[in-house]
């Protein structure tokens, strides 16, 4: 939805031409239409989506035997596979939460730089970029202990 508002808010205020590649010291040095950088925006954001809600999806779909898990005989048990499979779909979720956040964050930063000129990515940048990978690392740290905690 806070992709949507960003939108709307911002598609009369930017240019028609809007920077879309920035160099190493975050001024603009690639441009694209407006309404072709928004479709990838949003293109960005269905990827997202459909793999936080895709991949658990697809992997319920799969025999068994080809699902790669920690403690696989465990989790993947006639008793134990539809726990496993709502932690695998609660996991994603949470992943598409990440990605979607990145690119929200990452989207207004870009939004704001090609209200300026010269276009220029604010120093937010790298903070988005740590955030996520941080971010990332939990949610890998999380689904993979989740995984291997069994009852002894």
């Amino acid at each position: 939805m806070f992709a949507a508002l960003q939108t709307v808010f911002y598609y009369n205020k930017l240019p028609d031409n809007i920077a879309s590649h920035f160099n190493g010291r975050g001024l603009a040095d690639r441009w694209t239409s407006k309404p072709a950088w928004l479709l990838a925006y949003w293109i960005c954001l269905g990827l997202a989506l459909g793999i936080s809600l895709g991949i658990p999806a697809l992997v319920a779909r799969l025999p068994r035997q080809l699902i790669n898990l920690p403690r696989k005989e465990y989790w993947l048990s006639e008793e134990k596979y539809p726990e496993a499979m709502t932690l695998l779909r609660i996991h994603f979720h949470w992943l598409g939460v990440i990605l979607l956040s990145l690119q929200v964050a990452v989207f207004q930063i870009v939004f704001q730089a090609n209200l300026s000129r010269p276009a220029e990515l604010s120093g937010w940048f790298i903070a988005v970029l740590v955030a996520f990978v941080l971010a990332l690392l939990v949610w890998i740290v999380r689904f993979t202990t989740r995984f291997r905690q069994v009852p002894e």
